[in-house]
């Protein structure tokens, strides 16, 4: 080897950034969509102003493509920075890299501008971990770690690694978050004191589900609604029937837009108007660019068969917490909406653990029908998986003219 070229890998190595030396990767699991999620143990730490900050990395089992369309990409390794007690989190860097290991973009962000943390994000099993993992306060954040995968551990080495030495051992996997249910020790009522991490359960002056009356009229924008088909993701995740929406679409309210993430159903309707519930809801769960929450419910009673329910109720798990995937077969979002769209707007929550407030209301006033079959079909998994409403504490509420 020339000499020239023996100095220029000595240099390289003396370059890199000491985490990426000794980056160790844990895993947190696999999240709904298969995404593999891993934090760097080392690089939890606190800054001077007591948030927590954190390297990790998602992992696709198929290549994504960033909004931008340039490339595609299989791993993205984030730097996040999360408020543990108002469940905010922020991006301070990312970088994609390709299946091979190699850096494809790096980029980094001046700004703090925190998100909710979503129930049942990857980005949640982070926040999870972090809050309670907490480090020593350091001021400087360290580098970033590598984007190249290691070679691969022989089983004896992976079982060294997990081992290791007195005193540096892996962090254990944090517990999962408080079970919690519609009914018993750990239904709604109790909510609140299951942990602290549930606290605006039962603390929040804004919560959701409301009793719907004594509305102000108002010449309200309609709700702009541009779904699209999309293949079928749906899982039974012991609380509801969730189907996942990636790339279905969204809606524009007064100028914002929101992107369809999921929807879900609660048997009764969780919100009521004038003292009346209906016999099932939708909801359907978008989030903006910059974090903000936005939920269409779409009230349901005792009809005519539904077409995509028909779908649906074909291909329902059979056991809890293991999606469904079916690429061949298509559905619509918007075959949930009514032909009219007027509807009831207010702010309040999410109407599950954690209750998140700040979320926008949007509450269609025509319901949509549903055969009675479809209904008991339903109610065979859930018969009652609704919040009891709650108190509006002198809350704003909007009503669409006729």
């Amino acid at each position: 080897m020339h000499r020239t070229s023996l100095i220029a890998i000595l240099l390289a190595a003396l370059l890199l950034p000491a985490p990426a030396l000794a980056a160790k990767w844990v895993s947190l699991g696999n999240a709904k969509d298969q995404t593999r999620i891993e934090v760097d143990p080392g690089s939890l730490h606190t800054p001077s102003d007591g948030r927590l900050r954190i390297w990790h990395r998602e992992s696709y089992s198929k290549p994504k493509i960033p909004d931008s369309g340039a490339f595609s990409f299989t791993r993205l390794t984030l730097l996040s920075e999360f408020q543990c007690d108002k469940r905010l989190a922020a991006t301070l860097q990312q970088s994609y890299a390709a299946a091979d290991g190699s850096e494809l973009k790096s980029e980094s962000f001046d700004s703090r501008e925190a998100k909710p943390v979503i129930p049942d994000s990857s980005l949640e099993s982070v926040f999870s971990y972090a809050c309670k993992q907490r480090a020593k306060p350091v001021v400087v954040p360290p580098p970033p770690p590598p984007v190249q995968e290691p070679v691969a551990e022989s089983k004896e080495a992976a079982k060294k690694s997990k081992s290791g030495k007195k005193g540096q051992e892996e962090p254990a996997t944090p517990p999962p978050p408080p079970h919690w249910s519609y009914s018993g020790n750990t239904g709604a009522d109790k909510w609140g004191s299951l942990g602290k991490e549930f606290a605006t359960c039962s603390l929040g002056q804004r919560q959701s589900p409301i009793d719907i009356r004594r509305t102000v009229h108002a010449d309200l924008p309609p709700i702009q609604f541009a779904y699209k088909p999309i293949p079928l993701a749906i899982v039974d995740n012991g609380h509801s029937i969730r189907v996942d929406t990636p790339g279905a679409g969204s809606i524009k309210v007064e100028g914002e837009s929101y992107e369809l993430q999921q929807f879900h159903f609660h048997k009764p309707s969780e919100e009521k108007i004038n003292g009346k519930s209906y016999d099932m809801v939708v909801h359907l769960v978008h989030q903006s660019k910059d974090g903000k929450l936005a939920v269409v419910a779409v009230l349901m009673e005792g009809g005519k068969e539904q077409s995509l329910l028909r779908t649906l109720w074909t291909h329902l798990p059979l056991e809890q917490n293991k999606p469904v995937n079916r690429p061949e077969v298509k559905i619509d979002p918007a075959q949930l909406l009514p032909a009219k769209r007027n509807y009831f707007t207010f702010m309040g929550s999410l109407t599950t653990p954690p209750c998140t407030e700040d979320v926008l209301w949007l509450v269609l006033k025509t319901p949509i029908p549903v055969s009675k079959e479809q209904l008991a079909g339903f109610a065979t998994i859930y018969r009652n998986n609704a919040r009891p409403v709650q108190a509006v504490n002198n809350r704003v509420i909007k009503e669409s003219r006729q």
